[in-house]
């Protein structure tokens, strides 16, 4: 018997659920960031002598709704009705009541000997639920006919005073081909809203949502931002779930240590400010005992539901005799991000949000800074320590504390720079092996296979650089030999008349088969006969520095490269290589420093900068006398 069709929209809201999307009254979510899973190392240590690592997990990858924008008031986002899944000429509400600000309801199932689901049973009804939950069944595992041997399960919620009570497996729809007991996810959760819109300086600011109904999110709004600017009316958003111990880290098992408060591991979250005195005792312990999270003050509460925010990182410490390697999963921000730094006299532990190795400078830019304690919701630079704000790195179990003197403080536009491989003795970095050019593109092939030619007169490139190529776009062509322009509907129209598309070529692309006015983009081939004209660079010179900058080259299998960039006019007009390395077999990262951040223990000798890895952190200390909560955006390095 073939389901109704309810039941064929729940199967495709169920997949998109358990895969990480989930459906709200019939608006679909959509991920505007791939997911990727992180690996990190825990050092073995023991009870005695554990061994401490900071740790971001980042955004969680569920992603509950995608839209735009209809109204502000106050710390009120209203948004407009959506078309309904089963029947789109009726409007739909966007979300279900309270479900984006409750605590999420668990349960497990268990199968019967026919492969068939036997019940559903609550593990943690979970709580402010306004109105009955979906439950999501994940696919049968076997069979090949459907509705015969492969059938999916269907299940519904009941609540009473804000709490699933019971999980009821809907009529003649307990499922077939089951052969282990499938995932059951259960609509809830605390989430935040963030900002998605593209170039704009608010995007990704986030606010945790404190309550909804059907079109409307009560956001916490504590810093006291102009939600009216930050989300204006039209603008792209989007709803995420938040992380918490038990859904990181599981529930009734962890790959952690587990045991007592003396020997299980310990995983380390900052309190709130105002539980904060500046001494170790800032920090919350939790630890698994092997059947739930609890907390080290001797709780015994079950502690799973301890909130990890977007932005937040925590402190593993490791005090088994076995080094263990974690994964993580989540979105890879793409985008531009922000960090909330504490207010004066309390720390905060933040993320590196990116999924790459970034540089101090990327985290806490140039833009962020002040010398003025008038400015206080900036981050403070001075020479002295004492009085600028700090930020500590952990590393080895090892804390080392830096700070910014204000060195080129003003700058308004990032140097940057590309390097390819070493073409220097031993794979060392030359001055030919670096460029921060740009040009305008004035045609461009348009293949079925190959490379796309660029024509960029007189352009000046060598080959194995990476170009990113902005602004190009052309009449949209189908895939025939040769290629004939199309409409949108993909029929074939005259010369000049086909739908105006982006082009494939936009982006980053190594280049190969140079003449002096044209190259090739590697392994692109065309989607439009291109019209206009385009950009290319490989970096660019910045604006607003009043002193020189530090060159310094990470990855491509080298190390020990190092420059300096001298200023004219507040931008880079030459760059030195002052220690061309070894052994650079591919391209590395260049990056141009700003200098200024300074290290304790290194004198008074600017320490240039520091690297933060992926998945890892930093200890924020605020030192500015009059400094306030407050957001500061930071820009995704991966996009220079």
């Amino acid at each position: 018997m073939c389901p109704p069709f309810r039941y064929l929209s729940r199967i495709l809201k169920s997949i998109l659920c358990l895969s990480g999307l989930t459906f709200l009254c019939g608006q679909s979510g959509e991920l505007s960031n791939p997911i990727g899973a992180l690996s990190v190392s825990l050092p073995a240590g023991s009870p005695e002598s554990p061994t401490y690592k900071i740790v971001s997990p980042g955004i969680k990858g569920n992603v509950v709704f995608r839209g735009q924008v209809k109204q502000v008031s106050g710390d009120t986002i209203i948004f407009h009705r959506v078309p309904d899944l089963l029947d789109p000429s009726i409007l739909a509400w966007p979300f279900k009541a309270g479900i984006l600000a409750s605590q999420k309801a668990r349960a497990q199932v268990f199968l019967d000997s026919n492969q068939s689901i036997d019940r559903i049973d609550l593990i943690d009804g979970g709580a402010g639920y306004l109105v009955a939950p979906q439950v999501s069944i994940s696919l049968p595992s076997e069979g090949n006919q459907s509705w015969v041997n492969y059938e999916p399960a269907f299940a519904s919620s009941s609540i009473n005073s804000g709490s699933v009570t019971t999980i009821t497996i809907d009529n003649n729809y307990s499922g077939k081909g089951y052969t282990i007991p499938p995932r059951v996810e259960i609509e809830g959760g605390i989430h935040f809203l963030r900002s998605i819109e593209k170039d704009s300086t608010k995007q990704g600011k986030f606010f945790r949502i404190l309550s909804n109904t059907g079109d409307t999110l009560l956001l916490d709004n504590s810093i006291g931002s102009n939600l009216s600017t930050d989300f204006p009316i039209g603008s792209k958003v989007e709803v995420v779930e938040s992380w918490t111990l038990g859904s990181l880290f599981g529930y009734n098992s962890t790959f952690f240590n587990e045991g007592n408060f003396t020997d299980a591991d310990y995983i380390y979250l900052i309190k709130p400010p105002s539980e904060q005195n500046g001494t170790i005792y800032d920090y919350h312990a939790y630890y698994h005992d092997g059947t739930m999270w609890r907390d080290s003050n001797g709780s015994s509460a079950d502690a799973s539901r301890t909130l990890i925010y977007p932005d937040e990182s925590f402190i593993v410490s490791r005090r088994s005799p076995n080094p263990i390697e974690i994964t993580l999963n989540g979105l890879v921000i793409t985008r531009d991000s922000f960090m909330q730094i504490p207010a004066s006299g309390r720390r905060s532990l933040i993320n590196n949000p990116f999924g790459v190795d970034v540089m101090l400078s990327d985290l806490i830019p140039s833009v962020n800074l002040t010398n003025d304690t008038n400015d206080s919701a900036k981050w403070l630079v001075s020479e002295d320590q004492e009085i600028a704000d700090n930020v500590g790195i952990l590393n080895n179990g090892v804390w080392t504390t830096y700070w910014h003197d204000g060195t080129n403080m003003g700058i308004t536009e990032q140097a940057t720079l590309t390097a390819r491989m070493g073409t220097g003795v031993a794979g060392s970095i030359t001055p030919q092996d670096i460029s921060m050019s740009s040009g305008q593109i004035t045609a461009m092939t348009n293949p079925n296979s190959g490379n796309i030619v660029v024509s960029s007169p007189n352009h000046s490139l060598r080959r194995g650089f990476v170009v990113f190529i902005s602004g190009a776009f052309g009449h949209k062509t189908n895939n025939g030999n040769p290629k004939q322009q199309v409409d949108e509907d993909g029929t074939t129209v005259p010369s000049g008349q086909g739908l105006l598309i982006s082009s494939a070529a936009n982006g980053f692309f190594e280049i190969a088969n140079i003449t002096p006015n044209t190259f090739e983009l590697l392994g692109k081939s065309g989607n439009c006969d291109f019209t206009g004209s385009a950009t290319w660079k490989t970096g660019s010179r910045g604006n607003g520095y009043t002193s020189s900058a530090y060159v310094v080259f990470l990855g491509g299998g080298g190390q020990g490269a190092a420059g300096i960039a001298y200023m004219s006019g507040g931008s880079v007009n030459s760059i030195t290589i002052t220690s061309p390395g070894y052994g650079y077999s591919s391209a590395p990262k260049a990056f141009i420093n700003s200098g200024g951040w300074r290290r304790v223990g290194a004198g008074n000798s600017p320490f240039n900068n520091a690297l933060v890895p992926a998945g890892s952190g930093l200890l924020l200390t605020r030192n500015h006398p009059a400094g306030s909560v407050a957001l500061l955006g930071v820009s995704n390095p991966s996009k220079q």
